[in-house]
């Protein structure tokens, strides 16, 4: 049975500072995305002159040269400036915390899944995914401070539910609308790819995979705002059977660590919920006798860690 160990209380220490950094990093790209995003300069039209704020392929004037455009134009390119130089410096001594963690090998989300968290997290935000798989294994550890021991957390895919309640809003650097495979093609590995058009999957070059998938609503073919691609030729997120439980669950959120050290926010189901789905699918007769087995680990090893680490919510699982 899979098992787990307090975590080295120098890799804890260095985990905080590293999560302060990152969240510092986070609050300047939020920034940057609401009021940096594009550019602004002076454009002459019928012989004067206008401030033009233009973002991707929309330009919008903010009136003539005078003294308040002046200001508005000075805000801007000052404010835009120094915000490039603090994302910089936070970069730059992330790498430095990240450097520290490797040689504690205290990194173990996979590098792809890691980046297409921090991706979706920074061109998505509100989209309600939710990470569903093995993977969550990574953020119920990184709550409890422990780490699990058995090699059964290894996986070649991440698995997003997706909140099919609401439609998926995903925006360039330029703020313009994007898809789900555009965007991971552009932002992750460009040789992701679906198997055929409407698929729920993209795999790249190396083989790993990043899928899409949504509870299976009753009755099957009742109509959901999410269900559809995001844009014409995306992928589409696959329904499945007793999901439901998990888009409703209260979420939890843990900032994770890939195998080079660097942080990711990851959004996934409460534990309790997670855990009891695990044992669920444990008794699916129809389901592979493999994965059962390790169904069933998965599931026992988290509701022990909700009893033993996160005593908060074990009264509600016991």
């Amino acid at each position: 049975m899979m098992e787990f160990k307090d975590l080295d209380h120098r890799i804890i220490r260095e985990r905080v500072d590293m999560t302060h950094v990152w969240g510092a990093w986070r609050d300047a790209d939020d920034l940057r995305l609401h009021s940096f995003l594009g550019s602004m300069h002076w454009e002459r039209r019928n012989g004067k002159e206008y401030l033009y704020r233009r973002k991707g392929k929309t330009g919008k004037s903010l009136g003539p040269r005078s003294e308040e455009t002046e200001r508005i134009f000075k805000a801007f390119t000052e404010g835009k400036a120094d915000n490039v130089a603090r994302l910089a410096s936070l970069k730059e001594e992330m790498s430095k915390q990240a450097a520290i963690l490797r040689t504690l090998d205290a990194g173990r989300l996979p590098v792809t899944a890691a980046h297409t968290l921090r991706v979706l997290d920074a061109h998505g935000k509100r989209t309600g995914l939710r990470v569903v798989d093995t993977n969550a294994l990574y953020a119920y550890e990184a709550l409890a401070g422990v780490v699990f021991r058995s090699s059964s957390t290894a996986t070649g895919d991440i698995d997003f539910l997706v909140d099919d309640r609401n439609r998926l809003k995903l925006v360039t650097d330029d703020g313009d609308p994007t898809g789900l495979t555009r965007l991971i093609q552009a932002k992750v590995d460009e040789t992701f790819r679906p198997r055929r058009p409407g698929d729920f999957r993209l795999t790249n070059a190396k083989g790993y995979m990043v899928e899409f998938i949504r509870p299976q609503p009753n009755p099957a073919w009742r109509k959901r705002p999410g269900a559809d691609p995001v844009e014409e030729g995306d992928v589409t997120p696959a329904p499945i059977m007793g999901l439901q439980w998990l888009v409703n669950a209260p979420a939890v959120d843990a900032t994770v660590l890939d195998a080079l050290g660097f942080p990711a926010p990851m959004r996934c189901p409460d534990p309790r919920f997670w855990a009891l789905h695990k044992l669920w699918l444990s008794g699916q007769e129809g389901r592979h006798p493999a994965k059962r087995s390790r169904d069933w680990a998965q599931g026992h090893v988290v509701v022990k860690l909700v009893r033993e680490r996160l005593p908060q919510g074990a009264a509600q699982i016991c």
